[in-house]
């Protein structure tokens, strides 16, 4: 059975009307600004974030530790067994062919990764940063980001075999890697003792 159109275009009016009493429809205008104010808030906050990381990395580098879980385990000062008693095994154990203990990211931790001197002082630390709300850790951080916040690096090499780049900032003793990918963003950061 069809309608015909004028008790059809009376119910589409009626439908139209009552939605406008009602209230229905006046949300819709509404709900992109209000998504894209809550996405701005949600970038600015993941920004304000990984500056925050920036900083307590940078800061603690002059004494030759980063922060977070790694605490308190310094470049030339702890020992695998210390990185041991604080992390517990590896997952992946250093080899010949790779010099690193890895601690991967787990549940919002950041992930690490230990290298060590021949009398297993700790040589080197890396940290990845966290996989989830990477934008709120390494993956806000930028070359330019970088420039604001800490100055001209004091030295840019270029890693052919990666192609990565380099972002050298020295910090007393000691030095920071910034590794930056081909998406322009942190990829990890390495500290060390400076040469």
């Amino acid at each position: 059975m069809m309608l015909s159109k004028k008790p059809a275009a009376r119910m589409v009016s009626a439908v139209i009307l009552t939605g406008s009493l009602l209230g229905a429809g006046t949300s819709f205008s509404t709900e992109p600004v209000e998504a894209a104010s809550t996405m701005d808030s949600a970038s600015a906050i993941a920004k304000e974030h990984a500056l925050t990381t920036l900083h307590e990395i940078y800061n603690k580098a002059f004494s030759g530790e980063m922060p977070y879980t790694a605490l308190g385990l310094k470049i030339n000062e702890n020992t695998q067994k210390d990185v041991y008693e604080t992390f517990g095994s590896p997952p992946e154990p250093s080899n010949t062919d790779d010099t690193f203990d890895y601690y991967h990211a787990e549940m919002g931790h950041p992930g690490f990764a230990f290298a060590y001197n021949d009398d297993k002082t700790i040589s080197q630390i890396r940290y990845f940063g966290t996989n989830i709300e990477r934008d709120h850790n390494l993956g806000s951080i930028t070359p330019k980001v970088l420039g604001k916040q800490l100055g001209s690096a004091d030295e840019i090499r270029h890693i052919s075999s990666t192609n990565e780049i380099n972002y050298i900032y020295k910090t007393g003793n000691y030095e920071l890697q910034f590794i930056v990918g081909e998406d322009q963003t942190v990829d990890h950061i390495n500290l060390l003792e400076a040469k």
